[in-house]
């Protein structure tokens, strides 16, 4: 993923409920850079129809490990592998950086997503409420 991905990458999350806006994304993408893993699918016409960000973590608790932060793929593109496939580049990242593990979090109204993960060996270990608080 680069910055000049921006306005697909905002196309793509707004479907999945993430309205935003172009100069965001790319601002985003910008101060990400070198510690997590983006990436954008595109189809045989070169046309972008999904992407991935996975970040690189080490926690306390539970080690050193890769947590898969967004997945999307086109509502046009799904059922057709783009999802299996920019998993599988994922998790062929975190092997190459050693982590023991990855994680990934769905919101409980993703239904779909809730019978994709388990489909590719991940397992439900916990049910939890994500609180926030805007930056002061």
């Amino acid at each position: 993923m680069a910055e000049t991905d921006a306005e697909v990458v905002a196309m793509l999350a707004g479907e999945l409920g993430y309205p935003n806006e172009t100069e965001a994304i790319r601002a985003r993408v910008r101060a990400i850079g070198e510690p997590d893993l983006l990436l954008v699918a595109v189809d045989a016409s070169d046309e972008a129809v999904g992407f991935i960000q996975a970040h690189r973590v080490c926690i306390i608790e539970v080690g050193f490990r890769v947590e898969i932060l967004g997945l999307v793929v086109s509502s046009s593109a799904r059922r057709s592998g783009i999802g299996r496939r920019l998993i599988a580049e994922a998790e062929r990242w975190a092997k190459s950086i050693g982590a023991e593990a990855i994680s990934v979090r769905s919101n409980t109204k993703r239904t779909e997503a809730h019978l994709f993960y388990p489909a590719l060996g991940y397992t439900k270990i916990k049910t939890q409420a994500v609180y926030e608080k805007a930056a002061q």
